[in-house]
């Protein structure tokens, strides 16, 4: 079932960020933050493009579909392109993007894990801390159980879940109510602009990890999470507080 998420933006202001940071529940995206998954995306779009005689690069991929829907995506690939395609005709080649996708993370094990994250799930529930997915993967469900680490999580929120991706906050809140965690006690970790701009819409902390360039309107911003274990993010966390970012 579809959540239908209606935000109080006013009583996200009011709660953003006034007292000392008390972080109970971490929220993380999945594609290039848990694993290297952004490539099978691309690997996925490019066949799709190679055969649809469509240019593309992963330069373009990177640029503009990072952190995009599955829809607004195939929207950013045909460009013009677009008007002359029926929705029936858009959404045949979704499913053949899609289906490109899944056999290639077929092969998907614990060890596609990217630096860090293994022991950093393992630090949080030994922390207390909640954990959730935040993704606009409609695949999340699939590729956690394929890493070996759908029993460290305690939600998941994704395409499936809300009607408003991001860079809309929704499926963050939805997550957050989960959980029974107030937006401002929870820190999401992203590696896009648009899961930035979801974050922060929602009132919550945000850790980016990657290039500052790109992610710069994060609270916080590392290039890696290797190691980085959860006392280091909170200490992060409460220096930005302090020193009023």
């Amino acid at each position: 079932m579809v959540a239908q998420i209606i935000v109080d933006r006013h009583q996200i202001a009011m709660d953003k960020l006034e007292r000392e940071p008390h972080i109970a529940a971490v929220i993380f995206d999945l594609d290039g933050v848990i694993a290297n998954t952004v490539y099978y995306h691309y690997l996925s779009w490019q066949q799709l493009a190679d055969e649809e005689g469509i240019p593309f690069d992963k330069h373009t991929h990177d640029e503009g579909m990072l952190g995009l829907n599955r829809e607004d995506a195939l929207q950013y690939l045909l460009g013009d392109r677009a008007s002359k395609l029926s929705p029936i005709q858009q959404q045949l080649l979704l499913n053949r993007k899609n289906d490109y996708y899944l056999q290639l993370i077929n092969e998907l094990n614990y060890d596609n894990l990217l630096p860090g994250i293994g022991n950093l799930l393992v630090e949080l529930h030994a922390a207390g801390i909640k954990v959730a997915l935040g993704s606009s993967s409609k695949n999340a469900e699939i590729v956690l159980q394929r890493l070996k680490i759908r029993h460290l999580f305690d939600f998941l929120a994704d395409g499936n879940s809300v009607s408003n991706l991001k860079p809309c906050p929704d499926v963050f809140l939805y997550a957050a109510e989960a959980l029974g965690v107030a937006p401002a006690n929870c820190l999401v970790v992203e590696d896009a602009p648009a899961g930035i701009a979801a974050g922060l819409a929602a009132g919550m902390w945000v850790l980016g990890v990657g290039p500052y360039e790109r992610l710069a309107r994060a609270h916080l911003v590392l290039p890696t999470l290797a190691d980085i274990g959860w006392a280091d993010i909170v200490e992060k966390v409460n220096y930005y507080h302090k020193s009023g970012g």
